[in-house]
């Protein structure tokens, strides 16, 4: 996976969760973290959230450096 591909990816989610509940609306990994641990919440139910936590886990895991680059 390249930068560009994750930017991609980080742009579907942007786009996925422009509606949620979140802590905060930025594009930070801090974002994403969140997310991933706290999402649920106030958004598991709605349309987008399971391919949003998808993407979530996939950048965490690429900014973690756990997936190759």
């Amino acid at each position: 996976m390249n930068i560009f591909q994750v930017l991609n990816l980080r742009t579907e989610f942007d786009e996925i969760t422009k509606d949620y509940t979140m802590k905060e609306n930025n594009s930070c990994i801090d974002t994403i973290e969140w997310f991933i641990g706290n999402g649920y919440r106030s958004n598991r139910l709605r349309n987008g959230y399971k391919r949003a936590k998808e993407i979530a886990q996939i950048i965490k895991e690429y900014s973690d450096g756990t997936k190759n680059a």
